[in-house]
C-alpha cells in the first residue's frame, strides 16, 4: 500500500508566509531582464543618433512621400467604386442580364447597386434618345425613377458623343442645382452585338469627397486636400457642412476658390509660398508663414478623373516637423541613462529567479517520472507569480499522490494530460471549473427539410447518409462564414447559434444574412438537382434572438458545450410554423420581430404580424425574409394589402415611416 501523503504546513506557517512582501514578476522582468534587451536597442540608438543629421532630411521626404501616397491611394478608393458600379451595370445590359428598356426593372437595380456603393452618390442609365433612368442619394434616402433630358440646354458633350467612344471616361466636375451641390460623373458607353444602347453615368459627390478627407484627418493625423487647380478646391477638410451656389457662376468649374476655405495658409500658398527642396521628384514643396505661424506643403498631381491632373496636398505647422528629431535626442538620451542603471539589477535580479526556476524545473521532471514520493516542497518566495507558482505546484504534487493512492499511474498521466484544475492553494476541487456556464444573448437559427420522411422512404441508408452529408455541408459553410456555430444535427434538421463562444455584438445581423445565404445556395442547389433528374429540396428556416445559457452542459464524465434556454424554444417554434406558411417557396425564412429589429439591414424582411406559438400564449411578431421576385406573393401570404411597402433591395427591417415612399 503506498504511503499518506504529507500534511500540509502549519496554521502559524502559512499566516507568516502571507505576511511577507511580495513583488509582481511582471515589473521585476521589465526592470531586470526587459533592460538588457533594451540595452541592444540602445546601441543602435546610440548609432541612429550619429546618423541623424544627414539622414533626417530624407526620412521625412520618405515619410511625406508615403503620406501623400496614402491620401492618393485613400481618394482614389473613394472614386473607384463609381468605375466599378458602372462597369457592373454596363455589363449586365450588355449580357442581356437586364432590359435598359424596362423602366422599372431598370430603377430596382439601380437603386440595388446604388444601396450597394455608399461613396456613389447617383447612378443613372440614358439611351441615345436622352431619356433613362436614375437613382440618387436626396434628402436622406435613396429615390430611384425615370427623366427626360430633351430639350435640356445644358447637356455635356460626353453624353452626346457615346456612340463614338469604346471607353468610360470622367468628366470635371458640374453643379446640379437639384442636389445643390458638384459632382465629378463617370460615362460609361453600353453596346450590345455592336449596338449602342447608351451609357451608364455615375456620379460622385465633391461633398463627400471632403467628408472623406475630414476622417482621415481623424484617423491618421493629415491635414490633406484635393486641389482642381491653383485656383479652385475640389476637396478640404473645413468644406464639410459648408455649402456653395454656383448655379449663376459665368465661367470657370463650380468649385470655391482657395481664398473661400477657411485655410489662410492654403489661400497663401501660391502668392506667399517659398519652394522648399525636396529629394522626391515627384513631389513638390513650399513654406508658408501666416501670422507668425510657418506651415509646410507637400504636393503632387494625380492623373485619372478628367481632362487635367489633379493636385493632392498635405499640410504641417512647422513644429509637427521639427519636433520628431526633438523627441529623437530626448528618447535617446533618457533611453541610455536608464539602461546603464538597469545593467546591475538584472544581474542581480536574474540570479535570484534563476535559481527558483531550477528547482521548478527539477521537481517537473520528477513529476514527468512519477516519483512523487522524492519530490521535496518548493520553498516560498517573495516574488509574488513565484511563490503563487510553489504553493500551486506543491499542492499538485499532493493531489496527484492522493490519485495514485487510488488508481494506477498509467491513468494519473491520462488526468494530468487532460489539464483539469487540481486542488490548489485556495482548496478548490478539481475539474468543476471545465463545467462552467455563463449567461449570454445569441440568435438561434433551426433549419428543417420539408417531406424528408418521404424522400427517404425510396431511399437506401447510403443515399440518404450522402443527402444529409452533402445538404449540411452546403448550410453549416454559410453559417461559418458569417461566425455561426453549428451546435447539433437532428436527423434532417440543423441547430446553429450566434454570439457566443466570442461575444458578437451583431450576432442578429449574423444570422439573418447567413440565412439569406442559405436561401441563395439552396436555390442554386436546387437548380442542379433539377437539372440532375432529381426532385427539389425544400427549406424551412426559423430565427429567434435572447438569453440563453450556454457552455459545457453536462457531467462531469461527459459534456457538450451547447446553449438551454426559452430562446431555444421559440426558435425551434417558429421553424415548425413555418411549414404553414411555405407554399411552394424553396425556402422559407421565418424571424422573430426581436430579431428582425437587431438585425438592422442584413437583409430583406417583410412583417407577417403576430402569430401564435406551439406550446406558447400570446403571440409572436414574425417577419419573414423576402428577395425580389417573392415579394407580392409574400405580402399576400400575410394578409397585407397589395400596395403595402416592399422591403428595398439590400435593406432589412422596413420602419412604418417608410411605408409611404415605395409599394409593391
Amino acid at each position: 500500500m503506498l504511503d499518506t501523503p504529507s500534511a500540509p504546513p502549519p496554521v502559524r506557517a502559512r499566516a507568516a508566509a502571507r505576511k511577507r512582501l511580495r513583488l509582481p514578476i511582471a515589473a521585476v522582468l521589465v526592470a531586470g531582464f526587459g533592460s538588457l534587451m533594451l540595452l541592444a536597442v540602445a546601441s543602435v540608438l546610440v548609432l541612429g543618433l550619429v546618423s541623424a543629421g544627414t539622414n533626417t532630411f530624407a526620412l521625412l521626404n520618405d515619410k511625406a512621400d508615403l503620406a501623400l501616397a496614402s491620401v492618393e491611394i485613400r481618394v482614389r478608393h473613394q472614386l473607384d467604386p463609381a468605375r466599378d458600379m458602372a462597369r457592373f451595370v454596363a455589363g449586365l445590359i450588355e449580357r442581356a442580364d437586364l432590359d435598359p428598356t424596362d423602366p422599372a426593372m431598370l430603377a430596382v437595380t439601380l437603386r440595388g447597386a446604388l444601396a450597394a456603393a455608399p461613396d456613389v452618390t447617383g447612378v443613372a442609365f440614358i439611351r441615345p434618345d436622352l431619356t433613362g433612368v436614375r437613382a440618387a442619394r436626396l434628402n436622406g434616402g435613396l429615390q430611384a425613377g425615370a427623366f427626360d433630358l430633351q430639350g435640356e440646354g445644358d447637356i455635356p458633350p460626353e453624353l452626346l458623343d457615346g456612340p463614338n467612344r469604346s471607353a468610360a471616361v470622367w468628366i470635371d466636375p458640374r453643379w446640379s442645382k437639384e442636389a445643390s451641390n458638384s459632382f465629378i460623373s463617370l460615362y460609361q458607353p453600353v453596346r450590345r452585338d455592336g449596338r449602342y444602347l447608351g451609357q451608364v453615368v455615375v456620379g460622385v459627390s465633391l461633398g463627400d469627397l471632403s467628408r472623406f478627407l475630414s476622417l482621415l484627418y481623424v484617423e491618421q493625423g493629415l491635414n490633406a486636400f484635393v486641389l482642381y487647380d491653383r485656383t479652385h478646391v475640389l476637396a478640404h477638410p473645413a468644406l464639410v457642412g459648408r455649402s456653395f451656389d454656383f448655379s449663376n457662376k459665368p465661367d470657370g468649374p463650380p468649385l470655391p476658390r482657395v481664398d473661400q476655405v477657411d485655410d489662410p495658409a492654403l489661400a497663401a500658398l501660391w502668392t506667399a509660398g517659398t519652394p522648399v527642396q525636396s529629394l522626391k521628384k515627384r513631389v513638390e514643396g513650399k513654406a508658408v508663414s501666416v501670422m507668425g505661424d510657418d506651415y509646410l506643403f507637400l504636393m503632387r498631381s494625380m492623373a485619372g478623373y478628367g481632362q487635367q491632373d489633379w493636385i493632392i496636398g498635405i499640410g504641417f505647422r512647422d513644429g509637427e516637423v521639427n519636433g520628431e528629431i526633438r523627441r529623437l535626442y530626448k528618447t535617446g538620451l533618457v533611453g541610455l541613462a536608464i539602461l546603464l542603471v538597469s545593467v546591475a539589477v538584472a544581474l542581480y535580479v536574474g540570479r535570484k529567479i534563476s535559481r527558483q526556476v531550477a528547482r521548478l524545473a527539477e521537481a517537473a521532471d520528477r513529476v514527468r517520472a512519477f516519483e512523487f514520493r522524492d519530490i521535496a516542497d518548493l520553498p516560498d518566495s517573495r516574488l509574488r507569480e513565484m511563490a503563487r507558482a510553489a504553493s500551486a505546484f506543491n499542492a499538485m504534487v499532493a493531489g496527484l499522490r492522493w490519485f495514485e493512492t487510488y488508481v494506477p499511474k498509467a491513468l494519473v498521466l491520462r488526468l494530468m494530460r487532460q489539464r483539469e484544475g487540481l486542488p490548489g492553494d485556495g482548496g478548490d476541487g478539481g475539474g468543476s471549473g471545465g463545467l462552467a456556464s455563463v449567461q449570454r444573448e445569441v440568435t438561434v437559427m433551426f433549419t428543417d427539410i420539408r417531406g424528408f420522411s418521404r424522400m427517404a422512404e425510396h431511399r437506401s441508408a447510403a443515399d440518404t447518409a450522402a443527402l444529409l452529408n452533402e445538404h449540411f455541408t452546403l448550410l453549416a459553410a454559410c453559417i461559418e462564414a458569417e461566425g455561426g456555430t453549428v451546435d447539433k444535427f437532428i436527423g434532417d434538421s440543423l441547430m446553429a447559434f450566434w454570439g457566443a463562444p466570442e461575444a458578437q455584438q451583431d450576432h442578429a445581423a449574423r444570422a439573418l444574412r447567413a440565412a439569406h445565404a442559405i436561401h441563395h445556395a439552396v436555390c442554386a442547389d436546387n437548380r442542379r438537382r433539377v437539372a440532375a433528374g432529381q426532385p427539389p429540396i425544400h427549406v424551412r428556416i426559423g430565427l429567434h434572438s435572447g438569453t440563453v445559457v450556454v457552455g459545457n452542459i453536462g457531467s462531469a464524465s461527459r459534456i457538450n458545450y451547447t446553449i438551454v434556454g426559452d430562446t431555444v424554444n421559440v426558435a425551434a417554434r417558429i421553424e415548425e410554423l413555418s411549414a404553414a406558411l411555405q407554399g411552394d417557396a424553396e425556402v422559407i425564412v421565418l424571424t422573430s420581430g426581436v430579431t428582425a429589429a437587431k438585425g438592422g439591414n442584413a437583409a430583406p424582411l417583410v412583417r407577417q404580424g403576430g402569430r401564435s406559438l406551439r406550446g406558447r400564449t400570446g403571440t409572436t411578431e414574425l417577419w419573414r425574409m423576402v428577395v425580389p421576385a417573392v415579394v407580392v406573393e409574400a405580402l399576400k401570404e400575410s394578409g397585407e394589402p397589395a400596395s403595402s411597402p416592399a422591403p428595398r433591395p439590400g435593406t432589412g427591417v422596413q420602419a412604418e415611416s417608410e411605408a409611404d415612399s415605395s409599394a409593391v
